[in-house]
């Protein structure tokens, strides 16, 4: 880590499904007695980042390299709301930057799209 401590870029990604799967459980006793199985169809997702969190890491490591300091990306939508609470709170009132993407026009913050009428 830098002496200078760190930029912290807040992104958000979205769960899109890329695919499907077929899954087979195999069912056994615990003596180990085969007794079946399931077979079920999975769909696979991944994560995604839209133009406005990419430009913002982006921008992110452009200042971070400019300053010397450290980047740390931080997906919001994978962490836990509480910890996110608890760390702003410890944190106090640190000098350290952090920024945040704001959202999208026509979108309401914390939803996962557009506002629909």
């Amino acid at each position: 880590m830098s002496p200078g401590g760190k930029v912290k870029v807040m992104v958000r990604t979205r769960k899109v499904p890329v695919g499907t799967t077929i899954v087979t459980k195999l069912m056994f006793t615990p003596s180990g007695v085969f007794l079946g199985s399931t077979t079920s169809r999975v769909t696979l997702f991944d994560s995604r980042l839209d133009d406005a969190h990419r430009t913002a890491i982006k921008e992110g490591r452009r200042l971070s390299r400019r300053l010397g300091l450290d980047l740390e990306v931080v997906d919001a939508s994978k962490s836990n709301p509480f910890r996110r609470l608890l760390s702003l709170v410890r944190r106090g009132d640190s000098l350290e930057p952090v920024f945040l993407v704001a959202p999208q026009a026509g979108e309401v913050p914390g939803s996962h799209g557009p506002l629909k009428a």
